[in-house]
């Protein structure tokens, strides 16, 4: 089951039964794209064997099968890097990070960076975003940095009026009241501006800092190449 049950710990009989239903209706979703993965031919489309392969992963979080969840989300990764699907390649990040293994915070710097590099789904770019909020110490400045840059992100790919730049806001609202106890109105544009909020030019390299801590020297994709190819193509 891969969650340890104290002896001790008191459930009922339908929460156990609960349990095992879930954990029967987990294993024939495995075993359903498995065999899918199984059955995939060098003509199948890239795009399909990266999200069977991410499938798989995400089941084996949700069973605890940690080491497993990373092997399939790598090869997920490995896949949508070599064809440059880039928000493929920072979902399998994602589905890395939630394996908790070893390098697990590796792989969230790498789908932070990814995620904010290029223009994919901004949902999936402040999940990353709030990820790094949920590690990051209490009170430290990185939450507020990383709350900003998910309202920056989300404002340019979505718009102000946008139920995801609600939910930004609302991101951003929470670190404030948690970081320096931020309830109204007055003392959070304060707040923000003593943090440089409003500042890309400031939160933006303080994110990326914070993402650089989180890798290190071991980047698994080369950042020189493609910030070259998006200059290129930028102009």
């Amino acid at each position: 089951m891969g969650k340890y049950l104290n002896k001790e710990q008191i459930f009922d009989a339908e929460d156990g039964e609960d349990l095992y239903a879930n954990e029967e209706q987990l294993f024939a979703r495995l075993e359903f794209f498995e065999k899918q993965l199984a059955e995939q031919t060098a003509e199948t489309a890239v795009e399909d064997r990266i999200n069977t392969l991410l499938e798989i992963a995400r089941i084996q979080v949700e069973r605890y099968k940690g080491a497993d969840a990373w092997e399939k989300a790598m090869m997920a990764f490995d896949l949508a890097k070599d064809n440059e699907l880039w928000e493929q390649a920072t979902e399998a990040c994602d589905a890395m990070f939630l394996s908790e293994g070893p390098d697990a915070l590796k792989a969230l710097g790498h789908a932070l960076w990814l995620g904010i590099t290029f223009p994919i789904d901004p949902e999936i770019t402040v999940a990353m975003l709030q990820h790094l909020v949920e590690e990051s110490p209490k009170g430290a400045d990185t939450k507020a940095y990383a709350a900003a840059v998910a309202h920056y992100i989300v404002s340019i790919r979505r718009g102000a009026d946008d139920d995801l730049t609600f939910f930004a806001s609302q991101m951003i609202a929470s670190v404030a009241d948690e970081h320096s106890h931020v309830t109204d109105q007055s003392t959070f544009d304060l707040w923000r501006r003593t943090l440089q909020l409003d500042k890309p030019e400031v939160f933006l390299p303080k994110l990326s800092s914070a993402v650089d801590q989180l890798v290190g020297d071991t980047w698994w994709v080369d950042r020189d190449a493609i910030r070259a190819k998006l200059d290129a193509e930028g102009k």
